[in-house]
């Protein structure tokens, strides 16, 4: 089976994380309310891939931790309907400064409150 990682970014500012919806039936998820994320890249850094990221999709800057959340995994279909095994790489980042941008594919970038997080 394929297997795909990705950094997952859990932005904090105080008590709130940085959430984006995507479009309802953004296929091939059904979920709409995502963390922010990218695909790993072998020769880079963890911190670095993500933090670049943030920079330029995001327009904000981040502290990210060094210590990782506990890794996670799923089995799902990724877009181009293949089957595949998704590693997550959680980092714990620092909300700095800049003000998130909306790209291409978000609705909407949100601050959510940590106790609503099942709300989204």
């Amino acid at each position: 089976m394929p297997t795909k990682k990705l950094i997952i970014a859990i932005i904090e500012n105080g008590d709130k994380i940085l959430m984006r919806k995507k479009p309802a039936g953004s296929p091939p998820y059904k979920e709409t309310w995502y963390m922010f994320g990218c695909e790993r890249v072998p020769a880079q850094e963890d911190l670095v891939t993500l933090k670049n990221y943030l920079r330029a999709e995001l327009d904000i800057n981040v502290d990210i931790s060094k210590k990782p959340i506990a890794p996670t995994s799923e089995i799902k279909q990724d877009h181009d309907g293949i089957e595949k095994k998704f590693i997550y790489t959680n980092l714990r980042c620092k909300y700095l400064n800049g003000v998130p941008k909306i790209t291409k594919d978000i609705e909407q970038v949100e601050w959510v409150p940590k106790d609503r997080l099942n709300d989204h």
